[in-house]
């Protein structure tokens, strides 16, 4: 075993020293030459001046856009100030202890929730917080009831003795649709707009009062105004008196 150790050893050492001249012998990297610098030419060409006309100068000094620092100031009214004193405080609210610390989360939930408020009145997320509505009203959600298959007088009267005064307006809304359409005032189609109704009585002398009864039903319908007996009153005999 010492024997192999040896061999591996002077082996090595001959390997070394074998190469060691080879290694004298590799040439040295040498720097580049560096660019000299060159005189500039001796110029003495005489330097020609050139000087802008007169009128050209008188120009430039009536031209308001070179006249610098002498623009007016704008009056200081007292409705800036109030806005300059107003974003002041703002900004000193913003930068207050009270603020970083309480303040901002609750201007951010309040933020929050008037966001979601505002989906929710859209309809964006109305999947999430549905309204608990009854049977009776989930049958004239959608736009293409048939306004021929309808007994609007018991659906009616079913719809206020629940106090169901939303459901009972759009029932009144489609027995004048019905009305109308019998008497040929309107075509009357599914998936129809209700100003497409409107239009169709644009040489009738009752479209005015047809078009407010059909923006009183679109603000109550789809706005989701709530209503009362006291105000559903008045517009049901307004129903009843346009029909007559």
């Amino acid at each position: 075993m010492k024997v192999i150790i040896k061999r591996l050893v002077f082996g090595l050492l001959l390997l070394i020293l074998s190469g060691f001249p080879v290694w004298a012998q590799l040439p040295v990297p040498q720097p580049k030459d560096t660019v000299q610098a060159q005189p500039a030419p001796d110029d003495r060409s005489p330097v020609l001046v050139r000087k802008p006309k007169t009128a050209r100068l008188d120009d430039y000094r009536t031209d308001r856009d070179y006249q610098y620092g002498q623009d007016q100031k704008p009056a200081n009214s007292l409705w800036a100030k109030f806005w300059s004193w107003f974003w002041r405080k703002v900004n000193e609210f913003m930068r207050s202890r009270s603020y970083q610390n309480f303040w901002q989360y609750v201007i951010l939930a309040m933020a929050a929730g008037v966001v979601i408020w505002l989906l929710i009145k859209a309809e964006i997320l109305g999947f999430i917080f549905s309204k608990g509505t009854s049977r009776a009203a989930l049958e004239y959600e959608t736009l293409t009831e048939n306004i021929h298959e309808i007994d609007f007088e018991q659906q009616i009267e079913a719809a206020i003795e629940q106090r169901n005064y939303r459901l009972a307006v759009r029932l009144l809304y489609l027995q004048t649709l019905k009305h109308l359409s019998n008497h040929n005032l309107i075509d009357w189609k599914p998936n129809k707009t209700n100003r497409s109704y409107v239009y169709e009585l644009a040489q009738s002398p009752r479209q005015p009062e047809f078009e407010s009864l059909t923006t009183q039903f679109e603000y109550i319908w789809y706005g989701d105004f709530p209503i009362t007996e006291e105000r559903f009153k008045p517009l049901q005999e307004s129903f009843e008196r346009f029909r007559r």
